[in-house]
């Protein structure tokens, strides 16, 4: 990335990042594919969807209300220290949340968080404005509080055996710093926060482990679930739902009691899930089943499917609740559900090759946002 740069050196350093870098370059670091429109017709409610894409070093913006494609951004791509014509491509955002107009961003490839304001985007700069913090050694997921105080950040460590370093790293949003490093004896995988923020769940291969957010301290540990990775909470946070990828169930647990109630067979390595805001319907992304699951919280059974080519395995509702986005991480292909039907009411090809393809590949996140995102102002009559 072109501009003011610093070596970050310590975790909880802060480095600001701001400039462009040229059409050019940014095509180059993706062997020089060019991004054009990329998306079917389909009608929605007016917001943005951010995708996080971990295989491009980068993340796209598009329009929720015609799947309209923005442009594809790059993310953590600092400029190398001592050659400010080279620059570091190294970055894969694996994870991204969002509060207000703040995206940020799991870089794992340079262990660091970078954080974006949505609300200055310009279409015709590839290299937007960025603020990086060093954390610890590969984040790979990220959540924001609530009241938007508090970024919780996995660290998944170098996993090189047991003992290797693994934890959960706390950062004021006030200060852009770490106040808090969390060890855990296993590598975290997903977090969330409970509606209130009181409360954190993380899931590991050895079970969810429990957080006060209050005081950063551990809380509890529901063990075994085999080896979880997705974890969501209902909207009145009396039940947290987990993935579990051995067994292909989802875990329903009582927030209250921290003990399993039931379990939800669904399909193959289920991954990502997404709770609709009224609390009676579970989505779920069954990768290795080329599908999502639909669960009535009801009777806490599947009560459809969805087909979905290309490993769907991260998804997310829109504000209103009534579009499902789903990525693929073999196809890059993005499909939108009606979720009052659940049919399927457009798609978004995030990396192909053909006509309306994007640059982007391997996407591992979502949010969505009811805020359109900038678009390039209309260009003047006869210029």
């Amino acid at each position: 990335m072109a501009g003011a740069a610093a070596v970050v050196l310590a975790a909880g350093t802060t480095v600001a990042l701001t400039g462009g870098h040229s059409a050019s370059q940014h095509e180059a670091a993706a062997g020089g594919k060019t991004a054009r429109l990329a998306a079917s017709t389909c009608s929605g409610p007016a917001g943005a969807a951010y995708v996080a894409l971990a295989g491009y070093q980068a993340f796209d913006a598009i329009e929720t209300s015609n799947c309209s494609y923005v442009q594809d951004y790059n993310v953590g791509d600092p400029a190398v220290p001592g050659d400010s014509g080279d620059y570091n491509y190294a970055s894969s955002d694996q994870g991204v949340a969002i509060h207000g107009s703040t995206l940020y961003f799991a870089d794992t490839g340079n262990d660091m968080v970078s954080i974006i304001d949505s609300a200055t985007l310009n279409p015709n700069n590839y290299n937007p404005a960025e603020t990086d913090i060093h954390v610890g050694i590969n984040p790979v997921d990220l959540a924001v509080s609530p009241d938007g105080s508090q970024l919780w950040v996995a660290d998944t460590g170098p996993q090189t055996g047991q003992g290797a370093p693994t934890e959960i790293q706390v950062i004021s949003t006030a200060t852009n710093q770490v106040t808090a490093t969390l060890p855990l004896p296993s590598a975290p995988e997903q977090l969330v926060f409970s509606p209130s923020g009181r409360t954190v769940y993380v899931t590991t291969p050895d079970g969810l482990w429990i957080f006060n957010a209050a005081t950063d301290r551990f809380a509890g540990v529901i063990p075994g679930l085999g080896d979880p990775r997705g974890v969501a909470v209902s909207p009145d946070g009396s039940t947290v739902y987990v993935t579990n990828t051995v067994d292909n169930v989802v875990e329903v647990i009582d927030a209250a009691t921290d003990r399993v109630t039931g379990t939800i067979p669904v399909g193959q390595e289920p991954w990502q899930l997404a709770v609709s805001s009224d609390g009676s319907t579970v989505y779920v992304a069954d990768p290795d089943s080329n599908q999502v699951s639909v669960i009535s919280t009801k009777t806490d059974t599947v009560t459809n499917t969805i087909s979905l080519a290309g490993g769907p395995d991260t998804l997310a509702l829109t504000p209103d609740g009534s579009q499902l986005w789903v990525a693929g991480i073999t196809s890059a292909i993005l499909t939108v559900v009606d979720t009052s039907n659940d049919s399927i009411v457009g798609s978004v090809n995030l990396g192909g090759d053909g006509a309306n393809s994007g640059d982007g590949t391997d996407p591992t996140g979502i949010v969505l946002t009811s805020t359109p995102t900038p678009n390039p102002a209309p260009t003047p009559t006869g210029s």
